[in-house]
């Protein structure tokens, strides 16, 4: 009994600390991609209003002879839908384009929805459910943590699972919050 308590104490002062925490919109970030071929990436995320954000992101991938340039532009709508479980958490719906161009060149859009819960202090979780219709048209499960050594920088990690024969997306970064 004594064991539950404590574990649900636990939990209960996990939540509460998220209860603290802001989740920051405005960031840039670079790292590493790996997605069956790998590569250097920059992205960036600007918050234009309550309920806006735009974002973007470059990627540069190589594998031997196969080098592709990735480029993505979308927005987020925040929806201000609250779970009764977390009041923290902020839900989105997301939409954009992306292009691939190099040795292959194609150019499609990109929908889905996510959210990002932050869970102390220091750590945030996101997940996002996303289809794309660039390749062979692939629907994509991705989650990911960010890690704040500092109010302005984060260390981010994520994997994406992808549908079809699209490979699935590891990245590791950090990013500077503004």
């Amino acid at each position: 009994m004594k064991k539950s308590l404590a574990l649900a104490s636990i939990v209960a002062l996990a939540f509460a600390a998220g209860a603290q925490a802001n989740i920051k919109w405005d960031y840039v970030g670079a790292g590493y991609t790996d997605m069956g071929s790998d590569g250097p990436y920059i992205e960036g995320s600007f918050r234009v209003d309550n309920n806006w954000v735009v974002d973007g992101s470059y990627t540069r991938l190589s594998e031997g002879q196969f080098d592709a340039n990735l480029v993505q532009v979308g927005a987020k709508y925040l929806t201000g839908f609250k779970l009764d479980f977390s009041p923290t958490t902020q839900t989105y719906v997301l939409a954009g384009i992306e292009n691939a161009s190099g040795d292959a060149d194609d150019t499609g859009g990109y929908g889905g929805v996510g959210m990002r819960h932050p869970l102390t202090a220091q750590v945030e979780l996101y997940s996002e459910a996303t289809y794309h219709s660039i390749g062979d048209n692939y629907g994509s499960l991705a989650g990911g943590i960010a890690f704040y050594l500092s109010p302005d920088w984060a260390i981010r990690s994520n994997i994406a699972l992808n549908s079809g024969d699209t490979k699935n997306e590891f990245r590791f970064g950090m990013s500077y919050q503004f």
